[in-house]
């Protein structure tokens, strides 16, 4: 009889088990679940597509709806901070708390990176420029060395760098080199302080060359040009060198001096010849002793060759 009891009782026992877990299975899976995930409940996405960005996700969140904003991309046809697209979409029913993914219109383009294009050539400079969206104004010649290349970037009116933010479509202006003007007449600089001097030689698209002192002083800021070569008379590639004297004594005390420099830049016995002509001289001179010496090594003789004269001084030749 004990047996059977013990029996019956183990059976009471697990009926007793499955009951409860049944029961518990049966209240959180049908009572509480339901309760805790609002089962049946529905938010109805409402219609956004009239609205701007703001009215729009006021309403999303009194309905208890989150949302994501992309607004990357400006369309020029639509009005800004309106609603482009939106999902899911209107009348679909959501849970509370669902995100909705909304593509508005922005205000304007998004700005576009100014690309690094000094020094660029023209060409690669246009092609950037279009891939980033910008579009170029007016094209304005500086002289420089570099002809083509890009010496600046004007944005109304200003100075613009690599990397400044611009708005797409903006307009740009170049500035480009011109390269040097040939033939260009050379500037008065006697009697100009070297400061004065040196300025008006960059204006012109020049170089500084040697600057030297006629006299015992070598004061820079008294001192006043009183010679130049080339000479002001002259014509001259821009960006080639110009040779300064200065001194601080009248020029009736170092006439000697100056007279020197005549001979060595200028006059050539009585004759005189433009400045200019002086290194074409002396060129011409030094080629026609170079064909001279090959002619006499292409056909030798038996007789000594004569020593071959050196370069008169420039103050032996005579231009006739």
């Amino acid at each position: 009889m004990k047996g059977v009891k013990s029996i019956i009782q183990v059976l009471l026992n697990i009926a007793i088990v499955v009951a409860l877990s049944f029961g518990l299975y049966h209240f959180i899976f049908n009572v509480w679940l339901d309760s805790y995930t609002n089962h049946n409940e529905f938010v109805e996405v409402p219609d956004l597509s009239k609205m701007n960005i703001t009215d729009a996700t006021a309403k999303l969140e009194e309905l208890g709806l989150t949302y994501e904003v992309d607004s990357s991309r400006f369309d020029p046809n639509t009005k800004p901070f309106s609603i482009m697209d939106f999902y899911p979409a209107a009348q679909s029913r959501v849970k509370e708390g669902r995100r909705i993914f909304i593509k508005s219109n922005p205000k304007t383009y998004r700005p576009v990176e100014l690309p690094d294009l000094i020094g660029k050539s023209k060409r690669l400079a246009f092609t950037q420029l279009e891939i980033s969206g910008l579009k170029i104004g007016k094209i304005i010649y500086e002289p420089d060395l570099a002809k083509d290349a890009v010496l600046k970037i004007l944005y109304n009116g200003k100075i613009v760098k690599a990397g400044e933010q611009l708005p797409r479509f903006a307009t740009v202006d170049l500035v480009l080199g011109r390269g040097m003007l040939s033939g260009v007449r050379m500037p008065n600089l006697i009697n100009l302080t070297l400061t004065d001097a040196k300025k008006s030689i960059k204006d012109n698209f020049f170089e500084i060359g040697q600057i030297k002192f006629i006299g015992a002083s070598n004061d820079t800021i008294n001192a006043r040009v009183v010679y130049q070569f080339p000479f002001a008379t002259d014509t001259y590639d821009q960006g080639q060198p110009i040779d300064l004297w200065l001194s601080t004594e009248p020029r009736d005390k170092i006439r000697a001096q100056l007279k020197e420099l005549d001979i060595q830049y200028k006059n050539f016995g009585e004759d005189t010849i433009r400045g200019s002509q002086y290194r074409d001289i002396i060129t011409q001179k030094a080629e026609q002793q170079i064909r001279d010496l090959q002619q006499q090594q292409n056909n030798p003789t038996t007789e000594q060759p004569k020593p071959t004269e050196a370069p008169k001084a420039p103050e032996e030749v005579i231009i006739e």
